[in-house]
């Protein structure tokens, strides 16, 4: 059974109706993520607990009675967002080679929801540059969100201490510059039917570092 993403005599192009449907899947994975990284920068609310409040007879410098109690707040474990991009990343790799893309889910299930849809092919080279870049940002995300885990294993590859397993080696800004990225390319790509790599892949043609150009990749 052929996948559905690909023209049905040629593999260098591919159904943009699908291409589309997966990016309005994949586009919520950023979106989820951004709203618990809201959170996380924001803090959780303080949970207390009302039977251990006690009078410590003491007051503030406005004259408040201060009170002693037990609290807590919420502590952010992202091993299941970590779960979700390294997915994402699966989605990603081996949707860039049309012997591994059988095996991503999104493409069967979008080929499904648009099996009565007359299909628009697209390039493929183009496309598969875009989810390079898609691959990038992903891996990004995991690296800032799992920084020990990852030092760790390069740590022991390398046989020598490159990064710090103690302090996240990845700069703090790197959520702000990948989520915000992931939500505009996901949301150009499945909203407006415009592909932000394809459109970089175009102008790289322009000055010569690709040589595969792509007619379609102005439209």
């Amino acid at each position: 059974m052929r996948n559905p993403l690909f023209h049905p005599m040629t593999y260098e192009m591919v159904n943009d109706n699908v291409v589309r449907t997966r990016a309005a899947f994949l586009f919520l994975v950023p979106v989820s993520i951004l709203v618990i990284f809201y959170n996380t920068i924001n803090g959780s609310a303080w949970i207390v607990d009302s039977s251990t409040i006690e009078d410590t007879w003491e007051t503030n410098f406005a004259g408040q009675i201060i009170y002693s109690a037990e609290m807590v707040r919420q502590v952010y474990d992202w091993t299941p967002q970590s779960f979700v991009l390294l997915y994402v990343l699966w989605e990603m790799i081996l949707g860039q080679s049309h012997k591994t893309a059988w095996m991503c889910p999104l493409f069967w299930i979008a080929g499904a929801m648009n099996r009565h849809h007359k299909p628009v092919y697209r390039p493929y080279q183009p496309k598969k540059f875009a989810w390079k870049i898609g691959t990038a940002l992903v891996l990004a995300c995991l690296c800032f969100f799992n920084p020990v885990p990852i030092a760790e294993a390069v740590n022991g590859i390398a046989g020598s201490e490159l990064l710090s397993t103690v302090d996240n080696w990845m700069p703090r800004w790197t959520p702000l510059v990948t989520i915000p990225l992931c939500l505009t390319f996901m949301w150009l790509e499945a909203a407006a039917g415009w592909c932000a790599g394809c459109w970089l892949h175009s102008m790289l043609v322009k000055v010569g570092i690709f040589k595969d150009e792509c007619k379609a990749c102005y439209d």
